[in-house]
């Protein structure tokens, strides 16, 4: 019994130790074996920058060079609003709260030039920027010389956060056509289908707040020589006068032609598209909004594919809600 008794104390013993020392060595530790750093989730709104800078660089040239770019006025709004929205904060500032934000550029002077991202420093889903130069006035021409890299890193990564939150909750009404025409799309669920035939689907989704439409159609190619794009506006209008009606009595959607709308070339599914941006309004009515499209040249099944996202939202900004809306229509591809 006495030996039996030991063998008990000894063996408790022996876990309490094991117990602790592994209590202390998991704080701030997760995984199998509690060696990997465990980070909180980054925080900020869509399309947020937060610069870290002190005073001085902010107030001067380098801090004058990032806001000309990062708060240009947004194309094909109804009323101005900034690509961006940019905070900054002093580095004594920076403290644990702030480190978690989504999107940072740290600017400082410094002995070397440096331009370098990280991934993850202090937040999940985190980007980081550091610009160093050797003077105010050399930092400035860093930043010239980076801001569209910036930019467009912070898009592609804003888009694909916001594409994979939509492909968690997608819609299981879609069209017949849309599988037989190659074609693949996640639409949220709280869009309803509204418009549905052979070679087109229009869903919408209508709050208190706004009204968002999606139109999918699918048509032949346009025929070689022909101009590329100049056939979008028309396309566009022939398919609102049809199926998006205004809230007074035979008023339709067109395309504001006061301010032309404007494409730019890009790449879905390996095939040559355009993306477009510009302004919509109601044919014998008053109501009108921005709308963003996708015209896709797939040439492998000889077919045109244009999806055409649209808003109309009264009285509020409308910058974050078109490109969550556009995040949608990035989530298309075009399938074998």
């Amino acid at each position: 019994m006495n030996a039996l008794k030991s063998f008990f104390l000894l063996f408790v013993s022996l876990t309490l130790v094991s117990a602790c020392t592994n209590s202390e060595e998991g704080k701030g530790a997760s995984g199998i074996f509690g060696s990997e750093k465990v980070l909180p989730p980054s925080n900020g709104g869509i399309l947020d920058i937060l610069v870290v800078a002190d005073d001085k660089v902010w107030d001067g040239p380098a801090g004058d060079a990032f806001l000309k770019h990062f708060t240009a006025m947004t194309y094909g709004l109804p009323q101005p609003e900034p690509l961006y929205t940019v905070r900054q904060v002093g580095s004594r500032d920076f403290g644990d709260l702030l480190k978690r934000s989504r999107y940072l550029v740290l600017l400082s002077l410094g002995d070397s030039t440096i331009f370098t991202s990280e991934n993850d420093k202090w937040a999940r889903d985190q980007l980081v920027f550091y610009l160093q130069a050797p003077s105010e006035a050399l930092l400035r021409k860093h930043i010239l010389a980076k801001n569209k890299e910036i930019d467009a890193l912070i898009e592609q990564r804003e888009m694909l956060r916001m594409s994979k939150r939509i492909a968690a909750l997608t819609h299981k009404l879609y069209p017949d056509f849309l599988a037989e025409n190659h074609i693949k799309i996640s639409i949220p669920k709280d869009f309803e289908i509204s418009v549905e035939k052979k070679d087109l689907v229009i869903y919408w989704r209508r709050t208190k707040v706004n009204d968002m439409g999606i139109i999918i159609y699918r048509g032949p190619l346009p025929q070689e020589g022909a101009i590329i794009g100049e056939h979008l506006v028309p396309l566009r209008d022939s398919l609102t006068k049809l199926y998006v009606a205004g809230a007074r009595e035979n008023s339709y959607m067109v395309t504001e032609d006061l301010i032309k709308p404007q494409s730019e070339p890009t790449e879905i599914s390996n095939n040559f598209a355009l993306k477009t941006r510009g302004l919509w309004r109601s044919e014998g009515d008053i109501m009108g909004g921005p709308f963003v499209s996708y015209s896709i040249y797939d040439e492998k099944h000889k077919q045109l594919i244009y999806i055409d996202a649209f808003l109309l939202q009264p009285d509020k900004k409308k910058r974050k809600t078109l490109f969550e809306l556009e995040s949608i229509l990035n989530t298309v591809e075009i399938t074998n």
